[in-house]
């Protein structure tokens, strides 16, 4: 019965991540968390100690959080569309595919209790983050920040490489608004503005494919030479084609931003590192080059875009 409620929760992820190609979809993110908590619900109590049973209340506590933000009126599209590739990614890399198995080990109720409320903490920080992308607060912020700290300190979750990635990811996501905001009054009424994202998106993919190439030499079973390089090269291919798909984004709606194609590059990039779980554990590896060609793109107008001359 688990099973096959989590994967009613799959699919409705699936309609959550196509739902902004549609005017319907409002309650989407509802339904996937009753499929998930229905599913945890149904499973032994001790299954909170394993992945499995972790992933299922992380979502349905991010996708109840997403839902009251949409019945408050924010952005329908965006927050299902990012919603259900999150639960997609932390579904496909965390869920087992052979079901949640019985463990053989005896827990404390104290200890269950504890592995519950840190997988509420981390579906809330998901979806907080994701809230912070269109309405960045300060305070907010610096919550999230302290949270995090304290779980990376204190937890076994965040062991899962998958989970972080996936974390690293909506902090990406969640925090460049910042920089966006101090920005974005300095580089009105702007000319070279593609010429600016051309540059910036080039020595981006540059930079992504550097610094991959020198973390993923320190691999041990890749080693350098033409393996690294290699591996280097696809991971830098599968960053930029998401990156570029992410300019498609204005196409769908979504053009809000001063820089929408700058803008959805930037998405693209930031969502990268979470869709490359889905086929390869490498996929923290271009973290530090995505960071750095994230800066590089929000930083890049103020060089490169020239202002308007005066009237006379």
């Amino acid at each position: 019965m688990a099973e096959t409620l989590a994967t009613l929760a799959f699919l409705s992820a699936v309609a959550m991540l196509l739902s902004p190609l549609f005017e319907k979809g409002k309650w989407l993110a509802s339904i996937t968390a009753t499929f998930c908590t229905l599913s945890f619900v149904t499973s032994p109590f001790e299954t909170i100690h394993q992945p499995g049973g972790s992933v299922l209340v992380i979502v349905a506590m991010m996708c109840i959080l997403l839902q009251y933000h949409i019945t408050q009126g924010h952005p329908r599209k965006y927050f299902n569309g990012m919603g259900g590739a999150m639960t997609l990614v932390l579904l496909l890399t965390l869920y087992p595919m052979d079901g949640i198995s019985s463990t053989i080990h005896e827990y404390s109720l104290f200890s269950g209790i504890q592995e519950l409320l840190q997988s509420l903490v981390i579906g809330t920080v998901l979806a907080q983050l994701l809230f912070n992308s269109i309405s960045f607060n300060n305070t907010h912020s610096l919550i999230i920040i302290g949270v995090l700290t304290i779980l990376l300190l204190s937890s076994d979750l965040l062991l899962s490489g998958e989970l972080l990635v996936v974390i690293i990811s909506m902090c990406f996501i969640g925090f460049i608004p910042y920089l966006e905001q101090k920005i974005s009054p300095k580089i009105t009424n702007r000319g070279g503005r593609a010429t600016a994202l051309a540059i910036s998106t080039l020595i981006g993919i540059i930079l992504v494919f550097a610094i991959t190439y020198v973390s993923v030499s320190n691999v041990p079973r890749i080693g350098t030479g033409h393996g690294s390089i290699a591996v280097a090269l696809w991971l830098t291919v599968a960053v930029t084609a998401i990156g570029l798909c992410g300019m498609l984004l204005p196409l769908l709606g979504f053009d809000a931003h001063p820089r929408p194609e700058a803008w959805g590059w930037r998405l693209g990039l930031a969502v990268s590192p979470m869709i490359l779980c889905l086929q390869t554990d490498l996929a923290g590896h271009v973290s530090l080059g995505i960071l750095l060609a994230l800066l590089i793109s929000i930083s890049s107008p103020l060089v490169l875009e020239k202002g308007k001359a005066k009237a006379a």
